[in-house]
């Protein structure tokens, strides 16, 4: 897909997703990477649960980080460039943010989370 194609389909996404005509990207992570669900699961370990995550394949790796350094400038975390970016790095993704702090293997894991886990905040 075209980068321009990547763009419309990810922000028709996050429009969806948030309900609103000009959503706010700051809560959103944009990036590349040559391996969807690997990524996707290093995300969700770092991060917490992901509900929200589309994924695009690109034409090739310089649209990819054409996607990406768009995005960026939208307002999403991540990098405006490549990091460790490798030819096959086609895959264009991204994902809101979790809201929660993640917990067990994923995040920290102390009484007072664990207790904030049971009986809510």
């Amino acid at each position: 897909m075209t980068s321009n194609g990547i763009k419309t389909q990810l922000t028709k996404f996050v429009k969806q997703t948030m309900g609103s005509e000009n959503p706010r990207f700051s809560g959103w992570y944009s990036g590349i990477t040559n391996n969807e669900k690997r990524r996707k699961a290093e995300h969700s370990y770092k991060k917490g649960l992901i509900d929200f995550w589309k994924c695009c394949e690109a034409d090739n790796v310089a649209s990819a980080n054409e996607v990406e350094a768009y995005f960026h400038k939208k307002g999403t975390k991540n990098s405006p460039y490549g990091h460790g970016a490798i030819k096959t790095s086609v895959f264009v993704y991204i994902f809101k943010l979790p809201t929660k702090q993640p917990m067990g293997l994923g995040g920290p894991f102390t009484e007072e989370n664990l207790l904030k886990q049971i009986f809510g905040d």
